[in-house]
């Protein structure tokens, strides 16, 4: 049992009532307390919180190897076509194969990035936890950024009626590029969306700062040839994409910044000081040579890193054990440095936790939902030594997933989802698209 709020407990096992962790320890003390909680032995496995995937889009599951790797703008530039390729009906599909996948390696709770909402009500089917953010692209100033943040809220009021209390409808500016200031500040200061989640890609690649610093590069080539302009935050020509969020103000409202490799000096600091958690997405990040993350200044600052596992379409398979295993490689290579796997399971669930305000997930501990993963170790491993790393290594094989207490998935398959009927739709859709 590895609680996180806590050191491994061999032997352990963890209560719940109506959803709700009533204790968590040692296996005998816990059935001595609770005798008449109904028991289910999961034999030789590993307990966690279930995993947290703070960064992710769900609608661009159909592009599992459809893009090769190299430089951001150039992906970019091979994904907008095969985007605007998607039949009608294939976000909704596409969300539906992202969510099972999530479920399928142990994620319990995620933050999904998406342009339709569909990721909502495919979060809500599966019965995950999380975070459904509307996706918003626009350079609107004046009264036309009023009429997008108005129309944007109503959006986001329609998609909260069609998914229960698990999920929370949240916000997506895509990113300072694809966004002006001015609707980054109507969506912001809209009363009926500025209370909620928001999260951003910032900072993510070099081409993405250029383009911000002086509208020149590859970026700039490629919305020039699409004919879209792009976000123009204007203040120092040397500012870095952070700071030029912070001098307008963008930092305040903000909850998740996915990527944030290409930092400066000071950078860090104000990104804590604005209470603004980072998702590191290490695969897409190599996938699409943006450089590397600075996750132990970002730390040291009192930046919360959390970790997300972005998308097929830029490399990750909505695995966050496969993303700490990334982490640590990142680490090994750029400082030397070996890495803890403790703090590398804290990242992939109370961190992420806590950068979405969810205090009562990402731990086992009583009071705490009983979102949980069960992993079973490969014949013969010894799980002693290093449980965190046992638990996050590719070997071990996702047995059990259960969201406040109703198990999702186990070995037979899940619960709640066709798992036959989705993988199939997803094939069709995805035919359209090769």
């Amino acid at each position: 049992m590895l609680p996180v709020a806590a050191t491994p407990i061999p032997d352990g096992a963890v209560a719940f009532v109506d959803g709700m962790i009533v204790a968590c320890g040692p296996a005998d003390d816990v059935i001595r307390r609770y005798p008449d909680i109904p028991k289910r032995d999961l034999g030789d496995a590993l307990v966690s919180p279930g995993f947290v995937d703070a960064h992710c889009h769900l609608e661009w599951s159909l592009l599992d190897g459809l893009l090769p790797p190299g430089p951001f703008a150039r992906w970019l530039g091979e994904m907008l076509p095969i985007r605007g390729r998607y039949p009608p009906g294939a976000n909704v599909v596409a969300a539906r194969l992202g969510a099972l996948r999530c479920l399928e390696h142990g994620t319990t709770t995620l933050v999904d990035s998406g342009p339709t909402g569909a990721g909502a009500a495919a979060m809500d089917e599966a019965g995950l936890r999380g975070v459904a953010a509307l996706e918003v692209v626009g350079r609107e100033a004046g009264p036309d950024a009023q009429q997008v943040a108005a129309r944007t809220a109503a959006r986001l009021e329609e998609l909260e009626a069609e998914v229960g209390d698990r999920i929370a409808v949240g916000i997506a500016p895509h990113a300072p590029y694809s966004v002006g200031p001015e609707l980054w500040a109507a969506l912001s200061a809209h009363p009926r969306i500025g209370p909620r989640v928001m999260t951003s890609h910032v900072a993510e690649s070099t081409a993405e700062a250029e383009l911000l610093a002086d509208g020149t590069g590859p970026m700039a080539e490629l919305f020039s040839t699409v004919g879209i302009r792009p976000g123009r935050w204007d203040t120092d020509a040397q500012s870095t994409p952070v700071a030029r969020l912070g001098a307008h103000g963008a930092l305040d409202a903000l909850n998740v910044a996915a990527h944030c490799v290409q930092l400066g000096p000071g950078d860090e600091a104000m990104l804590a000081k604005s209470g603004v958690a980072v998702a590191h997405c290490p695969r897409s990040n190599r996938f699409l040579e943006c450089g590397v993350a600075p996750v132990r200044a970002l730390g040291s600052a009192g930046v919360t890193v959390a970790l997300g596992s972005d998308s097929p379409a830029s490399g990750g398979l909505y695995d966050i054990r496969a993303e700490t295993r990334a982490a640590a490689d990142v680490a090994a290579s750029t400082d030397n440095s070996a890495s803890v796997w403790s703090e590398l399971h804290e990242m992939a669930t109370r961190a992420g936790a806590s950068a979405l305000g969810l205090p009562d997930t990402g731990q086992l501990v009583a009071g705490a939902a009983a979102d949980l993963v069960a992993i079973r170790p490969p014949d013969g491993a010894s799980c002693d030594a290093d449980p965190a790393r046992a638990i996050l290594g590719a070997a071990g094989k996702v047995i059990r997933v259960a969201v406040a207490g109703e198990t999702l998935l186990d070995e037979s398959g899940p619960a709640r989802l066709d798992a036959i009927s989705v993988v199939a739709a997803a094939n069709r859709a995805r035919a359209a698209l090769c």
